[in-house]
Order: structure tokens, then sequence, then C-alpha cells
């Protein structure tokens, strides 16, 4: 029976087997639910890469960057998260990653324990006192905010405040309040605007979110820099169920930006109706005075030098504390800061320049080094080969027949075909041959074959 030959089998190439298993993949893990520990978090062009792990294996992640722009909250070293992901394969590089959609805590009730054992930890500390907590200035000179730079908070809270008591000086220290970086962003605001010492107070805000986008105020190095304010404090993060551990140590809570506003900056409209009422009242009491009787008139006039010496100071304190303000709001003093400013940015630029002026240098030099050294191996090769084809040319030209010939060998070929005749048997009587030397040839005829 005949055998049928198989047909050979087409090997795949590497990216073509990596094509159809990112094929299988995509078709059978649209959409996951995974949970482990995240480590290894890095940020790079706006994506954030990621490892999520367990005790037995870990897994490759990925958040693009319009996802995390969604996100309520982006993952930080150590927390155990739920995340929703389409499990994608690299067929370049044959490598497996989780595209991330949606992040959850793996358990919340996990989260508001430990929140429960610093808060413990910080009251036992008395960091919750109220006699620990400093009164707010009447009339502010100047206000900090620490929020976010945009959105909708910062125009309540200007618009408010200047509604008020118009002109006030407010001062911004922009600050992420969600995030991965928004702890570390939020400590160095109050560190800075503490060490400015510019603000008589200073009012942290965020326009509200859930107990997840909350999570930074509840960090204990937030609450610690609070704490360590030498200016009141008064913390205002929105409509929400849960006091986060920022309000509570804070000097002043307030529900909405708006309401810390309200608090912090009084009616200028109202002070100047109370200034009057109060001015009446004197009136009518030295009106009084005028028909009292002579020991009462004696008293009354006492009492209106008192009132008439306290309003003298509380004036004047007043018109100090407006000279101060207008000192402040100087064009020429505005001027000078800008200028500060602006000598300051030149010098970064400077040293930015220089910096990137010494990395151009020296990687000239580097590529330098390399093209020599690049140039001074291909020039060994191509010597070592140039000295092994010579030592090649050297032994193929010793085995060519021509050199065998020249020490008095012969070559004897058979005078019809041509073939070489090696041995006697191979030859005949009356054969003619041909017989090869180094110089010439002789035409013969066989006399003899003696084997």
């Amino acid at each position: 029976m005949a055998v049928q030959p198989q047909e050979a089998i087409k090997p795949l190439t590497v990216l073509e087997l990596n094509t159809r298993i990112h094929d299988l993949l995509a078709a059978r893990f649209q959409s996951v639910v995974v949970k482990g520990e995240v480590s290894g978090v890095s940020l790079r062009s706006g994506h954030v890469w990621f490892t999520l792990k367990d005790a037995a294996a870990n897994v490759g992640a990925v958040i693009f960057s319009g996802t995390a722009r969604r996100l309520p909250f982006l993952p930080e070293n150590g927390q155990e998260l739920v995340i929703t992901a389409q499990v994608d394969y690299h067929a370049q590089y044959g490598r497996v990653n989780l595209v991330v959609s949606k992040l959850d805590y793996d358990g919340a009730g996990k989260l508001r324990a430990a929140i429960e054992q610093l808060k413990r930890r910080l009251d036992a500390e008395g960091a919750f006192r109220p006699e620990r907590k400093r009164p707010l200035p009447f009339l502010p000179r100047c206000i900090a905010f620490i929020t976010s730079p945009s959105g909708a908070v910062i125009h309540d809270l200007q618009q408010t405040i200047w509604e008020r008591f118009p002109n006030t000086r407010l001062v911004v220290y922009p600050a992420l309040v969600q995030g991965t970086a928004s702890q570390r962003s939020l400590v160095a605001a109050l560190r800075q605007c503490d060490q400015d010492g510019l603000a008589d107070v200073v009012i942290v805000a965020r326009g509200g979110g859930s107990f997840e986008e909350l999570m930074a105020f509840n960090q204990e190095a937030v609450v610690r820099a609070i704490q360590a304010m030498r200016i009141p404090v008064v913390t205002a993060l929105g409509h929400t169920s849960d006091r986060t551990l920022a309000d509570l140590v804070a000097d002043r809570e307030a529900r909405t930006p708006t309401a810390a506003a309200e608090i912090v900056v009084p009616n200028k409209a109202d002070l100047l109706r109370r200034l009057g009422e109060r001015g009446q009242r004197l009136q009518r009491a030295g009106l009084t005075a005028l028909i009292a009787p002579a020991h009462q008139l004696q008293r009354r006039r006492q009492s209106l030098e008192r009132l008439a010496q306290d309003l003298h100071i509380r004036r004047r304190e007043r018109l100090a504390h407006l000279e101060g303000m207008l000192r402040q709001r100087d064009p020429r003093e505005v001027l000078r800061q800008r200028e500060r400013s602006l000598e300051e940015c030149r010098r970064r630029l400077q040293r930015s320049w220089q910096a990137t002026a010494q990395r151009i240098a020296t990687g000239r030099l580097q590529a330098n080094g390399l093209r020599e050294r690049l140039i001074g191996l291909t020039g060994r090769s191509v010597r070592d080969r140039a000295g092994g084809l010579q030592g090649r040319a050297v032994r193929l030209s010793s085995l060519a027949p021509e050199q065998t010939l020249k020490r008095g060998y012969s070559i004897c070929l058979d005078g019809s075909d041509g073939g070489i005749i090696r041995s006697a048997d191979q030859s005949s009587k009356g054969q003619p041959v041909r017989v090869l030397l180094s110089a010439g040839r002789l035409e013969a005829t066989v006399d003899e074959a003696i084997p």
C-alpha cells in the first residue's frame, strides 16, 4: 500500500503566536474582577503603572491617563483593592497586563477601623480638646486658601468674602485634594503657609466627596500638619455624613466653603450699622446727663469719658490696622513682590539651563568616546579578519595540486576520458595516457601494466 506524503506543518512566527494568544484572552477575559495588594506604583506620561499581588502570585496593571482622571482615587502602595479590568496580552513583548477601568477598596470596614484607631490615639494625646483650639481673629487682614486651584470652591470663597468685606487680602496655596499625591501636596501647602506667616487665618477647602475621596483628610500626616499650624485653621470639606480627622483637629469646622467664608469674615454693613447704633446711644446718654441730678451727672460724665476714651482707642487701633493694610496694597510693594518672584523664576530658569547644557556636554563627550571606541574596535576586527584570511590563503596554496607537482610528482590521466589513474589495474597495455608535470605534460602509451 502506497504511503501518502504528509504536508509539512508551517511554523508560526513568535508575533503570530502572541497575536493569537492576545485574541483568545481578549475574547475570554473582557472584564474580570481581581483582588490584591498594590505595590510598585509609578506614574509615567499620565499613566499609572503598578503590580497587583497576593501571597502566591502577581500581575502587572495599568490605569491609562484618561481613566485615571475619572477615578475618585488612585492606588497607593500597600492598599488592598478590588479592581475591574480587561486582560491585555502585549503581542510584541509577550506580557500580560490588566487594563483597569474601576477601583474599589477591599472592605471599607478595614479603612474605617484604621481611621478609628488613629482617632483614639490622637484623642488620647489631646489633639481634639476644645481648650487647645484658638479663636478666630475678629477682622483678619489676610486669609489663606489651601485648595485645588481649579474648580468652583476657590471662586465661591473669594466671592463670599469680598461680598462681606470688599478688598480683603487673599492668598492661595494650591494643593491636590484627591488622588495618590494629595497627602504630600496638602502637607507641603500647610507647611509653606505656616512658614510664610502672611495670613491671619487659613481655610482648607474641598467641594465635598465620598468617604474614599476624602481619605487624604484622614491621613495622619495631614492631621499632624494642621495641628502644628501657628495660625487658626478652618476646614470646609463640603457636605458629607462623615467628619474627617482634619475636621476634628481644626480650630473651626464648616460644612461648605461658603459657610467657612461667613465664619471667618464679618459683614462690613453689619459692623457699620452697629457702630451707628452705638453712636446714637452715646448721644442719648449725653442728653440724659444734662437733665439728670448733679450726683448722677458726675457719674454719667465719667462714664461718657470712659466710653469716649475706649472709642478713641478702638478708632486709633482700627486706623493703624487700615494703614497697615493700605501699605500692603501699595502698588510699589506689590511691584517689589512681583520683581522678587520674577528674579526667583529667572534664577530657576538659569539653573535649569545650566543643568541642561551640562547634560548635553556630557552626552557629547560620551558620544565621542563611544565613536572612537567603535572605530578602534572596527579597525581591530578588520585587521584580525585580514590576518585570518591571509593564513587560510597560505594553507590553501600549500595544498594546491601545482605545489605537489613542483616537488617532483606527476598525475597520470586516462587519454580517452581524462580520468585520474590511481592504480595499475585501471590501465591496459597499449592504452594512451597523459602525464601532467609541473611544467608541461607527456602523451604516452602503456607498454605494460604491472599491478
